[in-house]
């Protein structure tokens, strides 16, 4: 792992995982962005055991912190990626452990 990757480590069903989210991609419009998508890798004793592809919707983010909306990516950034654990613990929870497209 480089100095510039951060893993999140997660609980789920008393398992330990840790979720390394790699770079966000916004919508390509003339208006604000809409959808942000972005994968996150999850781990199980640093073996890569999935890939989960997240599309965060702007409705979903302006739920959770309005002011970040149309910030810079050193503010929007840490929201998309705790919805985004958010919604993947959920998942491992579920007994989903391959990949799969994740929207939140």
């Amino acid at each position: 792992m480089s100095e510039d990757e951060v893993r999140y480590p997660v609980v789920a069903d008393g398992v330990t995982y840790e979720l390394e989210p790699q770079g966000v991609r916004a919508s390509l419009s003339d208006s604000p962005s809409a959808l942000w998508g972005f994968q996150v890798n999850v781990y199980r004793d640093d073996a890569l055991i999935a890939i989960k592809t997240c599309f965060i919707g702007r409705v979903r983010v302006h739920t959770k912190a309005p002011e970040v909306l149309d910030g810079p990516m050193e503010h929007l950034g840490p929201v998309l990626y705790q919805i985004a654990i958010e919604k993947i613990t959920e998942r491992l929870e579920a007994g989903e452990l391959e990949d799969e497209i994740v929207f939140a």
